[in-house]
């Protein structure tokens, strides 16, 4: 017997279906991170079925010749793996660096081209078809290979004579490569052709078998294993550096799926309290209570199942069209299939049904609790006084979990990070279940008092509306408990990133002010010309460096640069003040370093061979030591090296023209590497600031997805507790109506009724979210930067726009119903 037709269930399936998504989404993620990672291991042994270790020596560090290859019985080919990337540029595209792949010599390295010929000679250069893709050459083509990568110190031109098919995996993560041959081998790699390694891969005779090979070949120099089992470490050993990712996503699937339970049993709830007269039939006609569980627990299965399955499907659905949008904007090389698995099937399944049929129990004890006679209509609900068991408990569990997570961030602001971030992971976990089981005794007063500023701007339906949240606390704290995970999470992550993003950047800022700075022995006198060239500098500036001792082991390196360099260059253009001659300004880890102190003068003998005095001033955590020019000349002399200070332009102007910060980084290598520059090196501040950023705006755009995800499973769970209530207030309804409320009216009832959920949901997940996201970063970065706690406005605005909004939405059926209600026929069904 069908109890609840299926479209009733419908809030339920859409719930379910959304978790499920979550959850195939996040698997097939995984799925994809280890698709990737194998993808690249495999890469590496191309070809190969064993893989050597071999110990070198220093004298074959140091070998200009070819190292002898090792011999393995049973091998039939060895050659060197190598780790080297090669940079090519062609008419159609500049330098793109691929990897460097060699292949098996003599006959085992020639059947593998999709067209074209094995290189004959040292000229002719084989490519994959993602290398010659990303230089825009076919074969007879010709690419270069730059001077500053040459060992010949000249471009070498090469002629494309061979395209090989992508390397396996190439679709996902793989790498281009250069094909590398005996043929042009040296003058590619240099004399040693590649040898200069400790790793080499070898084939196996047809018909031989690699494992028994490498069991029998092993000896006291060489270490001799299957590419299987290297394969399966080189992945291992990368997946356990994404350890931590992978907690968080377990995290969030089980954040989905436990608001999901609430507003699935809110949603059955709700399809009991429709048919209670059906059930009070049922138990009329002879039904005993275990037949009564039966239906309400086949259709709690149904329902779960339909529900789980949409959104399995729906979940792969959606990463095939993402990879498929990608394959289109042509971040992979081909189109890939979304790669399903036995997990990525079963776990969305067996999730949905299971918090299905959990979240089913209380409203089927509440099914077999109806009594023939009793429950021919909804009873008003009983009210229960004073805290109970669950409130005690929640009280008991938000103070041990706040001493806990108290306790946990001081352990880790001391330098226990590990214990103390679980720690403090725990506290929070335990408090905000203590938050939970204690939501339905702070649901009365706080619903009363937002209830009374709504009722001076609502009027007479946000009053009773104010009053209708009250009667049923119990429900309408489980309302409020989906709400409030959503948001809590959301403002945790936003608070936490932009924290992070604060602090991050205010101690690069306070260690790297200078978004580039290029040092060299010699450089030509238009190097800041051609620096400042470069698409996407902003501020370009000389400078100079020299060394000088300060009594320790360790010489000083003083740069020298004017306070119209500092203000224009640094992002902190407020050091250019304290820039004044006889001054060095550096940090605090840099003072400890030299044995230094704020305002030790030091005596240093100057270029004329006189003592000079030098005063130390300690500035934050500035990681080199500034003087002004005419300081410096007047310690060094001529014996100062040349510098470029220069700060790039910010990320989306006009200046930067869309250029990315390792195009610039490329872009200076290419300039420092011509003519005219001896002994260069760069450090890029900038690019490591707009690193961090890049990471923080992915875990921002994370929130918004979880924003938009819980505001959908906040459109369901609000619409079922004013649908519940709807239900229950039938005949209050109907008076309502009789007294003269018009349909407008009953319609705003349920709308304020809606907002006032909305609102303490919010509200309370933004106070909460607010403070474990100031705790938890307090956590991760206090114990080693101090950190700058802020709060991100505009999208705790926005959170608590949506909420809202979302709770009006959701009451738009809920009060059409209401306002349907007919004053004559609802009182006399009430009867």
């Amino acid at each position: 017997m069908k109890l609840t037709p299926l479209r009733r269930h419908l809030a339920a399936v859409v719930t379910i279906a959304l978790s499920c998504a979550f959850v195939a989404v996040m698997v097939l993620a995984g799925n994809l991170m280890q698709a990737s990672l194998r993808s690249q291991a495999s890469q590496m042994y191309d070809g190969a079925d064993l893989e050597i270790s071999r110990t070198l020596s220093d004298e074959d560090w140091s070998s200009e010749e070819p190292v002898d290859t090792p011999q393995v019985e049973g091998a039939d080919t060895v050659w060197p793996q190598l780790n080297s990337y090669l940079g090519l540029s062609s008419a159609q595209a500049d330098s793109v660096f691929l990897t460097a792949a060699m292949l098996p010599p003599g006959d085992a390295g020639q059947n593998y081209l999709d067209e074209g010929v094995p290189a004959a000679s040292e000229t002719e250069i084989v490519l994959d078809a993602g290398a010659a893709d990303a230089l825009g050459v076919g074969i007879g083509d010709e690419v270069t290979l730059p001077a500053e990568s040459s060992m010949t110190g000249q471009e070498v031109p090469f002629t494309v004579v061979g395209i090989a098919p992508a390397a396996e995996g190439a679709v996902f993560g793989g790498n281009s490569r250069i094909l590398v041959s005996e043929a042009n081998a040296e003058l590619l790699l240099g004399p040693t052709v590649g040898t200069v390694t400790e790793t080499w891969l070898a084939s196996v005779p047809e018909g031989a078998d690699p494992a028994e090979v490498a069991a029998s070949a092993g000896s006291d120099d060489l270490t001799v294993r299957t590419v299987e089992e290297a394969e399966e470490e080189a992945a291992g050993s990368v997946m356990s550096d994404f350890a931590a990712l992978g907690m968080m996503l377990a995290v969030f699937v089980v954040i989905a799926l436990f608001t999901s339970a609430v507003v699935i049993a809110n949603t059955f709830a709700v399809t009991i309290a429709q048919r209670t007269r059906s059930l009070a039939l049922l138990r009329t006609l002879g039904a005993t209570r275990a037949q009564v569980r039966g239906v309400v627990l086949r259709e709690s299965l149904a329902v779960g199942v339909i529900g789980a399955v949409v959104g399995m499907i729906g979940g792969h659905l959606v990463v095939q069209a993402a990879l498929a949008a990608a394959d289109a904007m042509g971040w992979l090389e081909s189109l890939m299939l979304v790669p399903f698995s036995p997990l990525s099937v079963l776990l969305p399944i067996v999730a949905g049904v299971a918090i299905t049929l959990a979240a089913s129990l209380a409203p089927m004890r509440s099914a077999t609790k109806v009594a023939p006679l009793q429950a021919l209509r909804p009873v008003p609900p009983s009210q229960r006084r004073g805290l109970g068991v669950q409130g005690i408990l929640g009280l008991v569990a938000i103070v041990l979990g706040i001493v806990v997570m108290a306790g946990g961030t001081a352990l880790a602001l001391s330098g226990s990070a590990t214990i103390g971030i679980l720690l403090a992971m725990v506290g929070g976990v335990v408090s905000f279940t203590g938050v939970l089981l204690s939501l339905v005794i702070v649901t009365r007063p706080l619903s009363a008092l937002v209830g009374r500023v709504m009722g001076r701007i609502g009027g007479l339906p946000a009053r009773v509306a104010s009053a209708n949240v009250a009667r049923n606390p119990r429900r309408s704290a489980a309302t409020i408990a989906a709400l409030l995970i959503g948001t809590t999470l959301m403002t945790m992550m936003a608070v936490g990133a932009r924290t992070a993003e604060a602090t991050l950047t205010s101690e690069l800022d306070s260690r790297r002010p200078i978004d580039l700075v290029v040092s060299g022995e010699e450089m030509p006198q238009d190097a800041v010309e051609q620096i400042a060239a470069i698409t996407g500098m902003d501020s370009t500036y000389a400078a100079a460096r020299g060394d000088v001792p300060v009594g320790v082991a360790e010489p000083m390196t003083l740069f020298g640069m004017s306070p119209e360099a500092v203000r224009e260059t640094s992002h902190r253009p407020e050091m250019a003040d304290d820039l004044v001659d006889g001054v060095v300004l550096l940090g605090q880890e840099r003072s400890e370093r030299f044995g230094v102190t704020d305002g030790q003068v030091l005596e240093i003998e100057g270029a004329d061979g006189a003592a000079h005095e030098l005063r130390v001033q300690v500035d934050a955590n500035l990681q080199m030591s500034l003087v002004t020019p005419a300081t410096l000349e007047q310690l060094l002399g001529d014996r100062a090296t040349p510098v470029v200070v220069a700060d790039f332009a910010d990320p989306g102007t006009a200046e930067r023209a869309d250029v990315d910060a390792l195009s610039l980084v490329s872009a200076v290598d290419e300039v420092t590497s011509g003519d005219g520059y001896v002994d260069t090196s760069a450090d890029f501040g900038g690019a490591e600031r707009e690193a961090y950023a890049q990471i923080l705006t992915i875990l921002l755009g994370i929130t918004l997805a979880l924003l938009a995800v819980a505001v959908l499973v906040a459109l369901v769970g609000v619409a079922n507790t004013l649908s519940l209530g709807v239900i229950e207030r039938t005949g209050e309804n109907a008076l309502l109506r009789a007294l003269g409320t018009t349909r407008r009216q009953m319609r705003a009832m349920l709308a304020w009724e809606g907002v006032l959920l909305a609102l303490v949901g919010a509200a309370l997940g933004i106070v909460i979210g607010s403070v474990y996201g100031m705790l938890g970063i307090n956590a991760l970065l206090g114990s080693e930067y101090p950190v700058s706690i802020t709060i991100p406005w505009g999208q705790v605005a926005l959170v608590l726009g949506l909420a809202i909004l979302a709770g009006a939405v959701a009451s738009v059926l809920p009060g059409r119903a209401a306002a349907r209600t007919a004053p004559a026929a609802a009182l006399a069904a009430a009867e």
